[in-house]
């Protein structure tokens, strides 16, 4: 019988916790709530700084800040971020990202923005995200999958914070 309201706790506790998903438009990413089980402001801060240093060591710089109260910026790179195929050839991009998470005692938001996109050599390049789609949206030709990597990468991203901020 302990074993079964053990059970039942869990699965209430964590029914309403869903990963973030993130999906990307002309003009980048909307901001995502996410359900959480109640947690201490200070450990989820604490924790969400914890991750950043974590997640980016030996990556890339990382600056967190802007923290306050309930909420924490996030600056980084991420490396081979998207591609596209262009006749055959595929080109990798790194982008520089910004991640806002502001803390609401059992869900959190998570405002995600691309900043510079850089070459696989990292030489910045003119474009930014709205340039690689059309003025009605749609991706521009040439940058197939551009739109797909992008959101897989950004994914993996804010789904690494929400398993390090469940596990706590």
């Amino acid at each position: 019988m302990y074993k079964i309201t053990l059970l039942l706790l869990f699965i209430c506790t964590t029914a309403g916790a869903q990963p973030p998903v993130m999906e990307v438009h002309a003009n980048g990413f909307d901001p995502v709530e996410v359900s959480i089980p109640f947690m201490q402001v200070g450990l989820f801060m604490k924790a969400t700084d914890t991750w950043a240093y974590e997640y980016n060591r030996l990556k890339s710089p990382i600056d967190v800040t802007n923290t306050s109260a309930n909420s924490i910026t996030i600056r980084a790179y991420k490396k081979n971020a998207f591609f596209y195929r262009n006749r055959g050839e595929a080109f990798y991009y790194k982008i520089r990202y910004t991640m806002t998470i502001t803390f609401h005692g059992n869900s959190y938001t998570i405002d995600f923005k691309v900043g510079d996109i850089y070459t696989d050599g990292d030489v910045l390049v003119k474009y930014k995200l709205p340039d690689y789609f059309t003025s009605s949206g749609k991706l521009k030709d040439g940058y197939e999958m551009l739109d797909k990597s992008l959101q897989k990468t950004v994914n993996d991203i804010v789904n690494s914070h929400y398993d390090f901020i469940i596990k706590q």
